[in-house]
């Protein structure tokens, strides 16, 4: 009789020990089903408020979704077990708009940085050497390439349009490269692809 209620007690604990482990998955599995990323949801929010014309609320909200990847940056190993890991890339998609936006307010210069902020997040070459951007597919690395050459127009355009500033970066007349698919002349604050969200990475 001993061995026997040795036995059921040990096994209740086991049972319990089972039971306690499958409601904590469920609940971390319900957490993160639930987690909202509030680095792309800031980002979406600054999109919409750039494409509406309020341009300040836009900076605001980009700023937002930048600090959110920079703090998120320096998470534990734990939260980064847990959590998906920011994106690079959305980051250097706030920077870009940001930028944009600025223009839109006449901000020439931090205009500038915002651009210069968003070539460091996505400087078009060395990905394999940039933490974010592990395991890219050649699709990937095409994309990236592509939004940074985009980013590289725009600000060139701006330091064409601006001598002022150009001279300030130390640089001369700017010659951008032709880059519109329709033969018409790209310039600084339009859009070129302006999609909310996770999904439409094709276009930044």
């Amino acid at each position: 009789m001993a061995l026997l209620k040795e036995f059921l007690t040990k096994s209740w604990k086991r049972l319990g020990l089972t039971v306690l482990a499958g409601v904590v998955l469920i609940g971390v599995g319900l957490n993160l089903l639930l987690w909202p990323d509030s680095q792309v949801g800031f980002y979406n929010e600054g999109l919409q408020a750039y494409r509406t014309g309020r341009a300040q609320e836009a900076v605001q909200l980009f700023d937002r979704s930048l600090a959110v990847y920079k703090q998120r940056s320096n998470d534990s190993w734990l939260e980064r077990f847990v959590y998906p890991a920011p994106s690079r890339e959305y980051a250097s998609y706030a920077a870009f708009h940001k930028a944009k936006a600025l223009l839109m307010l006449k901000k020439g210069k931090p205009a500038v940085e915002a651009f210069k902020e968003s070539l460091r997040f996505n400087p078009g070459t060395g990905f394999e050497e940039l933490p974010g951007y592990e395991h890219l597919s050649q699709d990937d690395v095409q994309r990236l390439t592509d939004q940074s050459l985009i980013v590289k127009y725009d600000l060139e355009l701006l330091f064409k349009n601006n001598k002022q500033l150009a001279q300030g970066e130390g640089k001369g007349e700017g010659k951008p490269q032709p880059g519109d698919q329709d033969g018409k002349k790209q310039q600084p604050g339009q859009q070129p692809g302006d999609k909310p969200g996770k999904g439409n990475k094709d276009a930044i």
